[in-house]
């Protein structure tokens, strides 16, 4: 899947150690600690400027919740969405392991908020084994309130008044 930064790291690391064989222990553990951080900084980059999906379970970034742009459930594969992050407005594609019950929530939150006119968001929970899966994954906002009724203003509120028949209407 990502096999140029991993390459490149274990190429970096085995020059590293190569180039500093016989210094002292300090600077061979200050290498080994560069060496890690560069592998680390390579994958978390490298999953960073794929065109695939990232999978949820990396993502660093507020997993509180986000707004659903789009989905593809895929029956016994997973899950693809588009989502966008609060303070974001670019979507990003992520996916999510297959669940029987996330699809599902997913297809009545899509359903319910096609039919009030709403969006639909995503608690951005994590997806591991053994973590509370009570709570909804997916739902429909709720329809947005009615504009505040100002009955203090100065203005006659409207008044329906029923014409009065005319000569034609009364035979």
């Amino acid at each position: 899947m990502m096999i140029a930064p991993v390459i490149f790291a274990l190429l970096l690391g085995a020059f590293i150690f190569v180039i500093l064989p016989h210094a002292g222990i300090a600077r061979r553990t200050l290498s080994v600690g560069i060496f890690l951080a560069l592998i680390t900084v390579v994958y978390v980059g490298a999953s960073e400027l794929l065109g695939r999906p990232k999978p949820l379970t990396l993502e660093w970034r507020d997993r509180a919740k986000a707004q659903v742009v789009g989905a593809v459930p895929v029956e016994n594969q997973a899950i693809y969405v588009w989502l966008t992050t609060p303070g974001s407005t670019e979507p990003r594609f992520y996916v999510l392991p297959w669940s029987q019950q996330a699809a599902q929530q997913l297809q009545d939150a899509m359903g319910k908020a096609e039919a009030d006119g709403t969006g639909v968001e995503m608690k951005m929970q994590a997806t591991d084994a053994g973590l509370d899966t009570r709570e909804p994954m997916f739902y429909a906002l709720p329809q947005p309130a009615l504009p505040a009724k100002d009955y203090q203003s100065g203005e006659r509120p409207l008044v329906y008044t029923q014409p009065s028949p005319t000569a034609d209407e009364t035979l």
